[in-house]
């Protein structure tokens, strides 16, 4: 890597998450350049944050084009979701270009696209460093320090429950794509199909109260290169009219599948939706959780309440450029835990429940 090259490029400036994370990078006096499709947003952000006046404004349909736009800079945070219509075409950019590539997705498939370029990373001496925002990190730092606490677990489960959360515009169109999808576990080591729902977990007891069901969070990938678990599944607590109530999922599976439908929806969130209020952010209540099963049938878990979702991806991406800035982490596809250490949780960690 070019230490002379330029700082932080952030693409997808003008999303809600972004602007959380500038303000976190301000904080600690990075001053990124800004860049996406808009440039009018883009304008609007450099006056309010009294950012550097230069900025990048293209779409990534023109790879030669991304690669000249991005090939100053030493990092690149992408903030643009969905992310399986940008991550592949940065990461592709950002190996002929020699850039480090971070991102804040949590979608098995960027995922699974990020580490097969673990050999290219390698070969560019570039960091690629996905999923580095909430709906990875804190679960993620879990999975291994369970996994180093039973380090012969056969089955690892994780879950999240996000009481009074309320999402963004990126994150409710990443979530359309989800549940349009196909829903994945990790079974003896191979990503493989599940429907979402098919399977379901109760924790009920004096500190918590947790009914989930299974669903495709990026950990299912992540976790499994983390701890080398062969076995991982994520649930996502609901309450419980829901959680007995999950016959209805595929029936709305169905009916936002449908291109048509889809579309409508997207251009409906698109147009209506940008992110919670710093107050609703407040009210919000997250815990995370995980469960360890070894061969003999030897339980072991973990729970904690952490800061909200928002808050902590604008801390943990920040964080997150700081340690590659400063070429801390050798070149190479990483999960969270695998490059920042799985006590990089503890700093998210408001109270231990279990």
């Amino acid at each position: 890597m070019d230490s002379g090259k330029n700082g932080l490029l952030i693409y997808g400036a003008n999303g809600y998450t972004a602007n959380l994370i500038i303000n976190e990078l301000l904080k600690r006096n990075i001053k990124p350049v800004l860049s996406g499709r808009n440039e009018s947003a883009i304008k609007k952000l450099i006056e309010k944050y009294n950012l550097p006046l230069s900025y990048k404004i293209f779409n990534l349909d023109d790879e030669d084009k991304t690669v000249e736009n991005i090939k100053e800079f030493h990092t690149l945070l992408n903030c643009a979701g969905p992310f399986k219509y940008t991550a592949e075409k940065l990461i592709e950019a950002c190996l002929k270009a020699n850039v480090n590539y971070l991102d804040i997705t949590g979608e098995i498939e960027v995922l699974q696209t990020a580490f097969e370029k673990d050999k290219q990373a390698k070969e560019s001496k570039i960091v690629i460093l996905p999923a580095i925002g909430f709906d990875v990190v804190p679960t993620d730092c879990l999975s291994k320090k369970i996994s180093l606490t039973m380090p012969n677990a056969e089955h690892l489960m994780l879950g999240l429950l996000n009481k009074h959360g309320k999402i963004s515009r990126g994150t409710l169109l990443t979530t359309i794509e989800v549940l349009s999808g196909n829903g994945k576990i990790r079974k003896d080591g191979i990503l493989t199909d599940s429907p979402i729902g098919e399977y379901k977990i109760k924790v009920v007891n004096e500190k918590i109260k947790f009914y989930g069901i299974s669903i495709p969070w990026g950990d299912v990938y992540t976790s499994y290169y983390s701890t080398e678990i062969p076995n991982i599944s994520f649930y996502l607590a609901l309450p419980r009219i829901l959680y007995y109530s999950t016959w209805i999922i595929p029936a709305i599976k169905k009916i936002i599948s449908n291109k048509y439908i889809k579309k409508v929806i997207n251009s409906v969130i698109r147009k209506s939706t940008y992110g919670p209020s710093e107050k609703s952010r407040r009210k919000t209540r997250t815990i995370i959780w995980g469960r360890a099963i070894d061969e003999s049938g030897k339980v072991y878990e973990e729970a904690y309440r952490v800061l909200e979702a928002y808050e902590l991806t604008a801390i943990s991406a920040a964080e997150a450029v700081v340690k590659v800035l400063s070429s801390n982490i050798e070149p190479g596809v990483y999960t969270p835990s695998n490059a920042l250490g799985h006590t990089f949780m503890n700093q998210f960690i408001l109270e231990r429940i279990i």
